[in-house]
This record gives C-alpha cells, structure tokens and sequence, in this order.
C-alpha cells in the first residue's frame, strides 16, 4: 500500500485547503496519485469539530465525499479510509459555522470518556457523521492530538476506538481499525496537564513518549477490536512496542510530516536528500512494514515534488535515476524544465537565482496547455500554480535577504518591506491565517524577535500559547498586519 493522508484542519482558501475541493479537484487530485502509483486515501473529513446533527454544509460535505470514495474505488482501484479522534466532536457553537470556513478550536468538544451519557450522545453524532461515509474501507483513531482528556485511561480509549469502529462496521463489516500511534493516550493527557499549567513566557511543554503508553494499548486493541486491525508506527519508540508484542505483521509505516508539516504555512518545499533515507527506512526493508507506506501533507497542490519523490523512493527509486523534469513534464508539459528548475531553487537561499528563475516562471504563464496524466495535480489551474511557483521563489529569497541584514545589522525595514511586498498578497491569495511551522516560522518569526519589538514579540507569543489554542486562530493576520506597520516606520 502506497497511500496519502490528506488533511483538512485549517480554514483557507480553495484550493490550497483539502476542505475546500470541489468532487472535479478530487478527481484531477487521484488521477495525479493514481499516475504516480499511489492506491490508498486517508481522510479527515473533520468530524471532530462538526456538529452530532450537521448542518447543510456538512451534509454537503459528507454527501461530497461519499461519492469521492466511490471514485477512488471505481475509478482508480484505491481504498478509501478516514481518521477521526477518539473523543472530539461539535460544540454548541459548531453548527454557526459552513463547513468550508469552520475554526476547528473556536468548535471543538472533548467529550469525557468516564461519563457514559455524554460518550453515548457523542457516538449518536458519530452514527449520522458516518452515515454518507459508509463505504469507507477503515477508520484510523489516533491516539493523541486533537483527542484526549486528562486523567483518561488507555482502556477508555481504546473502548472509544471500538465503538466507533463498530458503527462502520455496521454498514461495512469487513471495514478495518488501524491504531494511529503517535504520542500515546496517556502520554498526552500527561502533556496536556502540563499544558494547562502553562505561563506566558514558559517554553512550549513537552510530552514523553513513554513505551509503558504503547505496551498497554497495543494488547487491549488486540483484545478488544475484532480483526481486522492493524498498527501506524512512525517512531523508533513505536517500532521497539511492536516487535516486542510481535506485531509486525500489522505495521504500517506512516513518517508523519515527512512531505510538509502541519501546521505549515503553505509554501513549496523541497528535499530530496532529507526525504530519501527516511523513505528508504520502509524501500529498503519492505517486510518490516507489511502493511505499507503513508504519506502526509497540508497544502497538496503546493507540496508536488514531495509528492512525487516519496512515491518514487517508496517504489525503490534513488537519488540518481529520480527524473524531476519528466515528472513536471507530466504535470505542465510545455514548460517542464523551466518549472523543474524552479523547484530545485526554491529552498536553496541562492537569492540571485531564486529572482531570475521566479521570471523565467512568469514567463510561462498564459501558454497554451494541453493535460498530461498528473495534470490534476494542478487542481484546474495551471496559470495559478506557475503564479504560486514564482512567488515562493521571490518570498523565500525575501526571507534569505531578510536574515542577511539582521545578521548585518542593517534596514530591517526596508528589507521587511521587500519581504512583504510578496509575501501580503500571496497571504491574501492563499488565506492561511493561523499558527504555523515550517520555513516562514523560522525565516520569519525566529528573525523578527532579533529586532527586540514588544508590539512583535507579544503577537509572536501567541504562536506558541498552548494553554488556550484558541488564540491562535488568526494570528497569522496580526503579526502580518503589524510588520507591514513597522516596516513602514520611517527612522
């Protein structure tokens, strides 16, 4: 199995959010997979922010992706699952909210698994969420974020897996449990206790992966969950559990993140040579992880060549015979090697090079196009991914240009405003507008907090305010909002 996980958390703008595809975007987006030799989809279709009686838009959705899952089978010969968390569903305020534009923390409930009415109510939502869902082949449960709730057992959790799965099951009785083990269920309700402790100004909490976590769950799920089951690992702690409950032959290999982060702010990333030994960890051993291989990203349409590069090493290719050009030939034939070279250059912090290849990108838009068999992957617009090409180019090369005059001591400001120049509209463009990781984390917030500004600084806080996540829901927008202020302070 050679699958994606397509994420759906954060509220932006089509298409750069997975919540916004229309049924054509998904088509073009699997035939893109499909081409490449990907044959399995995992979904987060939300429902942990959704409300138990979901309103139009949700039925919308759901309706949506139910025909999605027929297209995967039909169509391309993928198995279709989706990933929910063990005890998170809509709060009072999540029916406000259409679907499309809903703010995951402002609407999500934590449901207590030790009070049975409120976990029989929120398994009653779960039935009519899973109702247009039910051709699904599984359920993935992870065991950790969003879910949890401190004092929580690993008993109750796994309990909460079953039911929930017993509910696909009642429409699709061979419909698989894969156990998303990430943190551990205990584990993060530890971090989460620490989390609520938090003061402004403290460092970001830290959970421990504690193999007691893992050594526990995995048994009970064994002897709770009827077959079929099986077991995500992503982590040497996971991999040392398994073999020694002698699971192997229900692991399935899922380096999370490995693609793109999350939560990233959308930009075109590129790493071969990071991405190859780690994939090579599943390429190079295949019966270790019997059950495949999972791949991972935020903003599919922006994350190309990661997506073709985790399929090629996953099917046994190299650094040597990976083909960048004919791939991007098979994606915008016509301006194949100007865009392969464009994405070679776009982490590279070769500023002069970054500028001359974002116009060489430009250049190509407005050609003619005829469609190729991963033409789907530019979700229908082939003009607006050469406009997102060349402006990553231009904001990654502003954030190299940015760190230079810091590291110089020179015009933060007016490198500031070349910087943002780019990067507003392209924010306006995309939408993205909440906390994030990723490369802006650091060519941005790390080198902004040099200049020592307490307007800064304290909306760079929020970034990291674990305690109410909430207040991290547009923060992107303010600290944007208040450098295009300061840059345009004159001194």
């Amino acid at each position: 199995m050679l699958g994606m996980y397509v994420h759906t958390h954060w509220a932006y703008n089509h298409p750069y959010a997975a919540r916004t595809w229309t049924f054509e975007d998904w088509d073009g987006y699997l035939a893109g997979l499909a081409a490449l030799g990907y044959d399995f989809i995992l979904l987060w279709p939300q429902l942990d922010c959704m409300p138990g009686e979901p309103n139009a838009s949700d039925q919308a959705y759901l309706a949506k992706i139910g025909r999605v899952i027929d297209l995967a089978h039909n169509a391309y010969g993928m198995r279709f699952m989706l990933t929910a968390a063990p005890n998170t569903i809509g709060n009072s305020r999540s029916g406000e909210f259409a679907f499309e534009r809903r703010p995951y923390f402002v609407c999500e409930r934590k449901v207590d698994p030790g009070d049975p009415a409120a976990v029989a109510e929120f398994l009653a939502g779960r039935r009519r969420q899973f109702a247009p869902l039910s051709r699904a082949d599984g359920l993935f449960v992870i065991d950790s974020d969003p879910g949890g709730y401190i004092g929580s057992t690993n008993a109750q959790f796994v309990a909460l897996m079953k039911a929930q799965v017993d509910i696909l099951r009642e429409t699709n009785p061979v419909a698989e449990l894969v156990y998303w083990m990430w943190m551990g269920w205990e584990n993060y309700n530890a971090f989460w206790k620490r989390a609520t402790q938090q003061q402004p100004g403290d460092p970001d909490p830290q959970i421990d992966w504690d193999i007691r976590d893992f050594l526990a769950t995995l048994p009970l799920t064994g002897a709770e969950v009827p077959e079929p089951w099986s077991v995500t690992s992503s982590a040497a702690v996971h991999n040392v559990a398994i073999d020694r409950l002698d699971l192997g032959d229900k692991r399935l290999f899922f380096p999370y993140a490995i693609i793109e982060g999350e939560p990233t702010f959308p930009l075109t990333n590129y790493a071969p040579d990071a991405l190859h030994p780690r994939i090579n960890e599943y390429a190079s051993q295949p019966g270790a992880y019997p059950r495949g291989i999972l791949a991972s990203s935020q903003t599919h349409c922006m994350q190309l060549p990661g997506t073709y590069f985790f399929a090629h090493f996953a099917q046994g290719g190299t650094l040597a015979d990976a083909d960048l050009e004919k791939f991007a030939a098979d994606v915008i034939p016509g301006s194949e090697a100007v865009v392969a070279l464009a994405w070679q250059l776009v982490a590279s912090e070769d500023v002069a090079a970054q500028h001359a290849s974002a116009g060489r990108v430009r250049g190509e838009i407005g050609k003619p196009r005829t469609a190729a068999k991963c033409s789907g992957l530019l979700f229908g617009d082939a003009d607006r991914f050469l406009v997102d090409l060349a402006d990553n180019l231009q904001i990654r090369a502003g954030l190299t240009e940015l760190k230079q005059v810091i590291d110089a001591g020179g015009d933060a400001r007016r490198a500031l405003r070349e910087l943002l120049a780019h990067l507003l509209p392209y924010f306006k463009r995309v939408g993205f507008a909440d906390s994030y990781y990723g490369p802006l984390r650091t060519g941005l917030n790390e080198q902004v907090m040099r200049l020592n500004d307490p307007g800064l600084n304290a909306i760079i806080a929020d970034f990291h305010n674990w305690r109410e996540p909430a207040v991290r829901n547009g923060v992107a927008t303010r600290l944007f909002d208040a450098l295009d202020a300061y840059a345009r302070i004159q001194p």
